[in-house]
């Protein structure tokens, strides 16, 4: 048997050892929270900075939500890029006076609406764009690109020219978005601008149809120069041609000599594009009904398309802009407008 005095000291060595083992394991237990909250600081900022990184191209990852409508092709990503269109050195309007002093007007007539904030892939994916069904899988992207860099083209030849970009808020599912704001956005985000062509273009934000294109734009540039076009130059499908030479600039009093059409479609070859059916559906749905209503008034067709075309009721300003135009605005027909009686009745 131990004597007391051993067991004592026995009994302070198991005391200090359990002390020691208590200290060791806290010390643990505190440096294991220390590495865990570390690592959770790290692994947020990490993400933060992921989030916010910028691309090459200027953009943040954002989130996007969703949209479940199985009639349209509004894009369902959950991230998505939202492109930055403005830089600092970008031209603003009429910078140094080079719109309001243009004599020529050059006119793309839009098609549809952008629906996404990453356009740079614009020129392809169906997903930036509000198709209807019978749109989809025909190239339409691509030409809509193709349409805008050949209005680009034609202003950037003729430093004398106002670019307009023309179309309402067509669709209400897309919101009180323009085709023609569109337009410009997707030539801002995918950098298609030449010389000053940015300075000199406007957009024209209630046409619903290819006459509106045409007889609104007109009044548009009349409101950023002052005084109206001496010729004109229009982008569109090469099937509308007919309807905007023999039909709508004929309606308008405008001379065939200051009148230029420049038709693009999409490449057959890799779309599929049938220009020949094309330009049939052009005729049987919207051009036939302008032969005998110029000014799209008494018929049924068009009117419900202007209707359709106008989701959230706006009202064109024009009459009070161009009041040398409010009669032809106005004007029904079925008889062409008396030419004695247009602004460019001396052309």
């Amino acid at each position: 048997m131990l004597p007391q005095f051993e067991l004592q000291a026995k009994r302070r060595m198991q005391h200090v050892k359990r002390r020691r083992q208590e200290q060791r394991t806290r010390v643990a237990v505190m440096v294991f929270g220390v590495i865990c909250l570390l690592g959770v600081l790290i692994f947020s900022n990490v993400y933060i900075i992921y989030r916010h990184q910028p691309s090459p191209n200027g953009d943040n990852v954002v989130a996007n939500s969703n949209n479940n409508d199985p009639n349209s092709n509004i894009n369902n990503s959950n991230v998505r890029r939202r492109n930055v269109w403005i830089g600092k050195d970008a031209q603003p309007f009429n910078q140094d006076q080079s719109a309001s002093k243009s004599h020529h007007l050059i006119m793309v007539a839009g098609h549809s609406v952008t629906v996404s904030g990453d356009l740079e892939d614009a020129d392809h994916d169906e997903k930036d764009w509000f198709l209807l069904e019978y749109q989809k899988g025909k190239g339409l992207p691509e030409v809509i690109i193709a349409h805008i860099k050949r209005g680009i083209q034609e202003a950037d030849q003729d430093p004398n020219s106002l670019l307009i970009f023309s179309g309402g808020e067509t669709r209400g599912a897309t919101g009180p978005n323009t085709e023609a704001a569109s337009y410009f956005n997707v030539a801002d985000a995918m950098t298609l601008w030449k010389g000053t062509v940015r300075a000199r273009t406007a957009a024209e934000e209630f046409a619903t149809d290819s006459f509106q294109n045409l007889m609104f734009s007109i009044c548009r540039f009349h409101e950023v120069t002052g005084s109206y076009p001496t010729k004109i130059t229009v982008i569109s499908f090469s099937f509308k041609g007919p309807r905007f030479e023999t039909m709508h600039a004929r309606a308008l009093g405008w001379p065939a000599d200051k009148f230029v059409f420049v038709g693009v479609d999409p490449p057959a070859s890799t779309t599929g594009f049938d220009l020949e059916a094309s330009t049939r559906g052009e005729y049987e749905n919207a051009a036939k009904p302008f032969e005998t209503d110029p000014y799209g008034c008494h018929s049924a067709v068009l009117q419900e398309k202007r209707k359709a075309r106008n989701p959230f009721s706006r009202t064109p300003p024009y009459e009070l802009t161009c009041p040398e135009m409010k009669s032809l605005l106005n004007y029904c027909g079925p008889k062409l407008f008396p030419r004695e009686e247009l602004p460019w009745r001396n052309l």
